[in-house]
């Protein structure tokens, strides 16, 4: 029988963002963002750690002040999932996963879902989740979108709308939804790559594995992901759950 795999959660947080600043700590119902993301994770019941990684202090102290547990990281990382690595670096945890801050609904679904897929990865690929995406996701260019092969491998990643239909046919669509399954190791192989050409055009970190040739391993998940960029985002979920 194969033990079950050790799975840490770790969810990046930083202060500083264009359309929201100070996003992780906008409070909702007298809590702050970050903290109904941890709550979510840790009431899953899937991960045996959740831990949010933050350069800012009034992140720490939020969290902690909360009842969550918090992990202080360099200010000078590029991405959240450099600062995933830090605070995941010599934890006894088989796997790491880079959960998004601002998904506060994530269904307990999806991440089950993940936790039963995970150990599937090796380290030269990671796992993240697609979903169907509506016509309007496939003119939005901050709607990221994906193509995947027949075994789930994904393809490209895009903001463009792929695939195209050439003939004028509809084509399907999937979205991706921003998280991530990793092994220790393909955690630092990925973080050890230097970004490339696509990853810097396109502005999508997830092109950097596909660049170096790992595979990223998708599962399907349809559901309409929360996420919150704008004031008008959080003031939306916050009627959402005051209602």
């Amino acid at each position: 029988m194969t033990d079950k795999p050790k799975i840490l959660c770790v969810i990046p947080a930083r202060y500083g963002s264009t359309r929201l600043p100070g996003k992780p700590l906008y409070m909702i119902k007298n809590i702050p963002l970050v903290v109904w993301t941890y709550t979510r994770a840790v009431e899953s019941g899937v991960f045996d750690e959740v831990c949010v990684a933050t350069d800012d202090r009034r992140i720490f102290d939020a969290v902690v002040r909360h009842g969550g547990n918090a992990a202080m990281t360099s200010a000078g990382h590029e991405s959240g999932t450099d600062r995933v690595r830090e605070a995941a670096a010599g934890r006894p945890y088989n796997y790491i996963v880079n959960l998004q801050g601002d998904e506060p609904l994530v269904p307990d679904g999806l991440l089950k879902t993940l936790a039963e897929s995970i150990a599937e990865l090796d380290d030269n690929s990671l796992l993240t989740c697609v979903s169907n995406a509506t016509i309007e996701d496939r003119e939005n260019p901050n709607v990221v979108k994906v193509v995947c092969a027949a075994n789930r491998e994904a393809l490209y990643f895009s903001r463009s709308a792929i695939p195209y239909g050439r003939d004028g046919q509809a084509a399907k669509t999937l979205r991706h939804c921003g998280i991530y399954g990793f092994t220790q190791a393909g955690l630092a192989r990925f973080c050890g790559s230097a970004p490339g050409d696509l990853e810097k055009t396109e502005k999508l970190e997830q092109l950097r594995a596909l660049e170096h040739g790992m595979r990223v391993r998708c599962f399907f998940y349809d559901y309409r992901g929360i996420g919150i960029d704008t004031k008008e985002d959080a003031e939306a979920f916050a009627t959402m759950v005051e209602g």
